[in-house]
């Protein structure tokens, strides 16, 4: 018995050993888990070490001085000047001015059903906002409408901010808007800034040695003629890019779209040009006369300044070709055909292939910018949709990304720089329209009131109207069996 005493005061030591150590680990554990949260929000005086580099020593371009040609260092040796030119054909211009009307329509500020626009609101969505943040909220928000003081943005408003910010970024894919202080260097306003004029800065010594940019030195210049005209910090000046990309040669400039339309921009032009030739000036290929005669050559001059006088259509256009062949015994007038089809290696079809890729690139259906193609209407018919159906896709694919770019944009370099407890977000891509909503109102009847329904849409209740729609609701419930056996008892109780 004493033996096994023993054993069991053994085993239990054991067991409160295992038991004290499992305790031990796991508030080491919990501690673990604390100071790593704790590193992760407090960042704490000492720099973080980057082992990768973002600059290329052997990159001649990249780590030379500041560009002051007017190259996109984005594209593969574009211009500022050629993409402008390339925004000003018809249909890049369509696309680009279709997306800067959607984007200005979130313009105006909106409360959450209140349709399109902007609201500033507590980035803590679970928070309550006090009377003191909805005077904040109001004041950001006549300062995001204003685009802050009116003595350095008295020109343009929060409207005209957009369209010039979207504008430039489908077009370069570099969206800058400088952030005015004050003396004491609070945020004072906010204006948008020439993107063709602003360039990546030169490296310094230390920041070539390191292989990446120090976030404290100047980040962006300001180039005119040739010459350096401002410098930015970063959070100065918004450098906002939709389409970044890892690769060191780019060095963080953006990749525009018409980049990658060159060739399809240029196809375009050229199908212009050659259908409007037919109608303007040139030769008619569909054929040429030959005549046989033995007329005297200067006779045949003649006559041909004739013939062409009286064929030639307007502006020398639909120009025939007239030769003189060797004469013989029997004179014969001859047209030759060059073409038995008028359709031209299927023009139309080149053209619209075109607008395709062209509105692809910009994720933008055609439908939105007037050309209609396929069978439409045939909404039922299985894999297709409508004109509408493609037009809200088109906005998720194309509206959507381009607005969540623009919410980022100012969100960091304008809320955050004011007051970091309240973001802009844009509402409305997602409202029902009032129709609809109309309908849905009138089906949640089935469990709802309608002094419910009403009270939505600030109506007075009816007399009639606490009752729910649906008669299951109303019915009167009947007494179950047990309801029934037990009935006559609790009357026999009572007596």
């Amino acid at each position: 018995m004493s033996e096994m005493k023993d054993d069991l005061e053994v085993f239990a030591k054991a067991a409160i050993n295992l038991l004290k150590q499992a305790m031990t680990e796991n508030l080491e554990k919990e501690d673990d888990t604390e100071s790593f949260i704790k590193g992760l929000l407090d960042q704490g005086d000492d720099k973080p070490t980057v082992m990768s580099k973002e600059i290329n020593p052997a990159d001649i371009a990249n780590i030379g001085m500041v560009n002051l040609e007017p190259t996109h260092r984005g594209t593969w040796g574009l211009t500022f000047d050629i993409l402008n030119a390339m925004a000003r054909v018809p249909v890049i211009s369509s696309v680009i001015n279709t997306r800067i009307n959607q984007v200005a329509e979130f313009a105006k500020a909106v409360n959450e059903d209140d349709g399109l626009g902007f609201q500033i609101r507590l980035k803590d969505r679970k928070a309550l906002a006090s009377d003191e943040d909805k005077q904040n909220i109001l004041k950001i928000t006549e300062f995001i409408k204003s685009c802050g003081d009116n003595r350095i943005t008295f020109e343009t408003d929060f409207e005209g901010f957009l369209r010039m910010l979207v504008r430039d970024s489908l077009i370069f894919d570099q969206a800058c808007f400088e952030i005015v202080r004050n003396q004491d260097g609070y945020v004072c306003g906010f204006l948008n800034v020439d993107s063709a004029t602003i360039r990546r800065s030169a490296l310094t010594d230390e920041e070539k040695k390191q292989g990446r940019r120090s976030p404290d030195g100047v980040q962006f210049v300001q180039v005119l003629n040739n010459q350096i005209v401002a410098q930015y910090k970063a959070l100065d000046l918004c450098w906002g890019i939709r389409r970044p990309r890892s690769e060191i040669r780019f060095r963080g400039y953006g990749f525009p779209e018409l980049e990658e339309l060159v060739k399809v921009i240029t196809h375009i032009c050229n199908a212009e040009v050659f259908n409007s030739n037919n109608f303007t000036n040139g030769i008619s290929a569909s054929g040429i006369i030959a005549i046989k005669s033995k007329m005297n050559p200067n006779l045949f001059k003649s006559f041909r300044k004739e013939f062409y006088s009286m064929l030639t259509g307007a502006s020398n256009s639909k120009r025939t070709p007239l030769i003189q062949l060797d004469p013989s015994n029997n004179e014969e007038v001859q047209s030759i055909n060059l073409s038995n089809t008028n359709r031209e290696m299927e023009y139309q079809e080149w053209v619209n292939y075109l607008l395709k890729l062209t509105c692809a690139m910009f994720q933008i259906d055609p439908a939105e910018i007037g050309f209609n193609f396929g069978v439409e209407g045939q909404s039922s018919a299985i894999f297709s949709m409508g004109v509408q159906d493609r037009a809200i896709l088109s906005k998720e694919k194309g509206l959507r990304p381009l607005l969540r770019a623009i919410e980022s944009w100012i969100n960091r370099y304008i809320i955050d720089q004011v007051d970091s407890r309240y973001e802009l977000t844009f509402v409305g891509l997602d409202s029902i329209p009032k129709d609809k909503q109309l309908e849905m109102d009138i089906k949640k009847m089935a469990f709802m009131t309608l002094n419910e329904i009403r009270a939505k849409y600030d109506l007075p209740p009816h007399p009639m109207g606490d009752k729910i729609g649906n008669p299951l609701f109303n019915a009167p419930t009947q007494p179950t069996q047990e309801q029934n056996k037990q009935e006559p008892q609790i009357v026999s109780d009572i007596e």
